[in-house]
């Protein structure tokens, strides 16, 4: 996002109160019910919910799996407000390690980006 609009702004704060949104992450790693994590696997799972979109869930697994490939694992629901189930899908991917590390430095830069777009506080003069 370049530059600064402070009716863009106000706008866009309006609307995440109007939202009652709410949002959470768990970090996981990943192994045998009784031992240690295996190396270079773990998981993610990030819970939003609000009064639009009603609630959202994305689990995301990935683990070293034989032949120089990472096993990347989503499962993601999605209930809408006012229903009574939610709707899943859960997709199997094998990668590259070159395009996990491609993944993971875009999701970086993302959240960089929103780090500098966070609203600061003014000084009151």
């Amino acid at each position: 996002m370049i530059g600064r609009d402070p009716s863009l702004d106000a706008w866009a704060i309006e609307q995440l109160q109007e939202t009652q949104a709410r949002s959470e992450h768990e970090v996981h790693g990943l192994g045998l019910p009784d031992g240690d994590p295996w190396p270079g696997a773990g998981a993610v799972r990030i819970e939003c919910e609000d009064n639009r979109q009603g609630r959202r869930e994305l689990f995301l697994s990935a683990r070293p799996v034989r032949l120089g490939q990472v096993e990347l694992i989503l499962d993601l629901k999605t209930q809408a407000p006012g229903r009574d189930r939610p709707h899943g899908k859960i997709v199997n991917m094998a990668l590259s390690p070159d395009a996990l590390r491609d993944f993971a430095q875009m999701l970086l830069d993302a959240a960089d980006e929103a780090e500098r777009n966070k609203p600061r506080p003014r000084p009151v003069r």
